[in-house]
């Protein structure tokens, strides 16, 4: 349909598209456990450190962000899952709810992303 508008087929048709489509937005955070095969406890820095070297060279999206719960489990952020995603499947990493943030430590991240995380009802 070469040259087709939505205008040929009706001249009322108003198109108010933004500039550059909006990502997509989630709420799905994604955590990879410690201790099964797939990472081991001792990588954990190195994952942090990988994780801050990609998003470093290109504008750190908003959000995005790795936090460490406990001893036991990685939890990438809903906005790391575009800007990671090699990370994330590398780690093993399945769909979850966001870490407590009584255990969680952030690896990487900005400090406003403490934000994200729940907090404890009493």
């Amino acid at each position: 349909m070469q040259g087709f508008s939505p205008r040929e087929v009706d001249p009322v048709v108003t198109i108010d598209a933004p500039a550059r489509p909006s990502a997509p937005t989630s709420r799905l955070w994604y955590r990879a456990s410690l201790s099964e095969a797939a990472i081991h406890p001792r990588h954990v820095v190195m994952i942090g450190e990988y994780f801050a070297e990609a998003l470093g060279g290109a504008d750190w999206p908003a959000g995005a962000c790795l936090f460490l719960s406990g001893s036991d489990a990685l939890f990438f952020s809903p906005a790391a899952i575009a800007a990671v995603p090699h990370l994330i499947v590398a780690c093993g990493a399945q769909p979850s709810p966001p870490p407590h943030r009584v255990s969680a430590t952030m690896l990487a991240g900005r400090e406003t992303d403490w934000d994200l995380l729940p907090y404890e009802l009493h």
